[in-house]
């Protein structure tokens, strides 16, 4: 420690400053305010990127801005698994190397007096579009229920989630598919949680994306970051009291909505980092289905998962 001292002196540097030199400064694309986004702020939070001698900076940008960054170089890293994995269904070089929530984050909620989701043959579905994330994922959970959304419900673009919740209160719709925690707000003005979608629908939610590149250029930082972040959801985990102080100070949610907003959140963590080919499946589907194409896209397209069992493999040994 006085060599260190001592060196530190010699060098005119504190020792603050030569840990900060010895990390490895990498950029991230972010979207601000959502819940996809907890794994990335728990692990900020905890300090956890330094552990892998990282120095991440998140930067907020469009999704579709992200993959740009990543191609031109501008960052390393991309925290938009969904836009990544369309990105590459069309062909261009990136791959999701990590998956952080393996469910969605959504819930369909409805008029109070519909108590099934068989009840809506013949109701009217509000979306934000036609091909929207949502619109697909409620179209998704409706099959398994033996309805065609599209053949057996009236779907009526809404607009934005403010818009569809005000829609579906004044009766216009009887039902949408809203994100959490918006969804436990609707049920204070009264209207009806049917399903939360994470229990029934696998898809890739939340994740980090590279380039393709950078998995054979820089498999030892991008297995570093994929470390930091499996970290971070272990530590969430085992801290619930933690982390929905967290969703309290954060997202500015009252304690019973953070808490229950906590519960559904844990239930689409992944640990191992992984997806189920299901899951990708499922997302590539809604990537084409954004552009109305049929056709087979295959799982190795658009992830790469080889690196995550690998860190996964190394943390269970520590």
């Amino acid at each position: 420690m006085i060599a260190l001292a001592l060196i530190c002196f010699l060098l005119g540097l504190s020792a603050e400053t030569l840990h900060a030199q010895a990390l490895e400064r990498v950029r991230l694309a972010y979207s601000p305010g959502g819940l996809i986004s907890f794994p990335l702020t728990v692990t900020k939070e905890k300090n956890l990127f330094q552990t892998e001698g990282l120095e991440v900076e998140p930067v907020a940008m469009r999704p579709e801005l992200g993959v740009k960054a990543l191609l031109s170089g501008d960052l390393e890293y991309s925290y938009f698994a969904g836009t990544a994995i369309t990105a590459a269904v069309h062909g261009l070089p990136v791959k999701v190397v990590m998956v952080t929530n393996n469910r969605p984050l959504y819930s369909l909620m409805a008029r109070p007096e519909i108590r099934s989701l068989k009840d809506l043959k013949g109701k009217r579905l509000g979306v934000a579009s036609l091909t929207a994330g949502e619109a697909f994922l409620s179209r998704r959970l409706l099959k398994d229920a033996g309805i065609d959304a599209d053949r057996d419900m009236q779907m009526i673009v809404v607009g934005n989630t403010p818009e569809r919740i005000n829609a579906l209160k004044a009766g216009v719709v009887d039902a949408t598919t809203v994100s959490v925690p918006v969804d436990f707000k609707a049920e204070q003005m009264g209207l009806k949680r049917l399903v939360f979608i994470g229990d029934a629908v696998e898809a890739v939610s939340g994740g980090v994306a590279v380039a393709t590149r950078m998995i054979k250029e820089q498999p030892g930082q991008v297995k570093r970051m994929i470390r930091a972040f499996m970290k971070g959801i272990a530590y969430a985990k085992e801290h619930r009291a933690e982390m929905i102080a967290l969703l309290m100070a954060k997202w500015q949610l009252d304690r019973d909505r953070a808490t229950a907003t906590w519960d559904l959140t844990a239930r689409t963590l992944e640990d191992d980092g992984t997806a189920s080919d299901a899951a990708v499946q499922t997302s590539i589907q809604s990537a084409l289905e954004m552009v109305r194409e049929k056709r087979e896209v295959p799982v190795g397209q658009v992830v790469d998962f080889s690196l995550a069992r690998q860190a996964y493999e190394e943390l269970k040994k520590r």
